[in-house]
């Protein structure tokens, strides 16, 4: 029983390494020039990426409409774009999946109290990362290494004293669908007869969630800023089964 037990253990290994190896290609992940965009550019510098088994290779882009072009005719596997004119395409009919989020520039007086519309309005310029629907997004597997590197990005930021991530950008690698929810409907995006679940099919948090679960079973407690960002994470609604949120509860995270 150990024996056969052993054997299947290794075959799932062995499985695993083949559908990390099995990127003959690197990824090509876009980038705008944006403060937003410092998680995946340190995620690269860093050796975020090639740590977690996934090639990479930064395509930089001026603006967000070329980025997102690029993306819809395959010039480029995932993006790191603005995420007011990624929803904006997602909502005429762009088959785009928003897997991560990135960071988003404050204004000139980061303490400044701004009113919700001033807020949202700056929050449409903050960065987010997509990818194009399936079959022709990259495989799961290489999206969750992917993100889990934004994620030891994001946490490499937070621990350097004054540095790149603190002060004029507020980085966030979790997607967040409650926020993307607020812009969808701030630019009027829902309409009347769009169903009810459309935004939630295209905010493909899962991956974030399995991101974190990877880390959390690498680090367990240790690490604050990661427990802080396990604790913060909420699935698109409906996405965790049963027993999935149950394992998150005794986790501690909210899912």
């Amino acid at each position: 029983m150990n024996i056969l037990l052993g054997v299947i253990l290794l075959l799932l290994n062995l499985t695993a390494a083949a559908d990390a190896s099995s990127q003959s290609s690197p990824l090509r992940l876009g980038y705008l020039e944006h403060p937003g965009s410092a998680l995946c550019l340190a995620a690269g510098s860093k050796g975020f990426f090639r740590a977690e088994g996934v090639r990479v290779r930064l395509v930089r882009f001026h603006d967000t409409e070329r980025g997102l072009a690029a993306l819809a005719a395959g010039g480029i596997d995932a993006g790191a774009f603005a995420v007011g004119e990624t929803l904006r395409q997602i909502a005429e009919g762009k088959e785009l999946r928003i897997i991560a989020g990135g960071g988003t520039a404050r204004g000139a007086d980061p303490l400044a109290d701004l009113d919700e519309a001033a807020t949202l309005e700056q929050e449409s310029g903050g960065i987010v990362v997509a990818v194009a629907a399936p079959p022709r997004a990259p495989g799961k597997e290489v999206l969750v290494r992917l993100v889990t590197a934004l994620i030891r990005a994001y946490q490499s930021l937070q621990k350097e004293p004054g540095g790149i991530g603190h002060g004029a950008v507020h980085f966030d690698p979790n997607p967040d669908y409650r926020r993307i929810e607020r812009l969808w409907r701030f630019h009027d995006l829902q309409g009347e007869k769009r169903p009810r679940d459309f935004l939630a099919n295209h905010v493909y948090e899962e991956i974030y969630c399995d991101a974190l679960d990877r880390l959390m079973d690498r680090t367990g407690t240790k690490d604050g800023v990661l427990q802080k960002l396990f604790s913060e994470a909420v699935c698109v609604p409906d996405c965790c089964p049963p027993v999935a949120k149950k394992r998150d509860k005794n986790k501690g995270g909210s899912r």
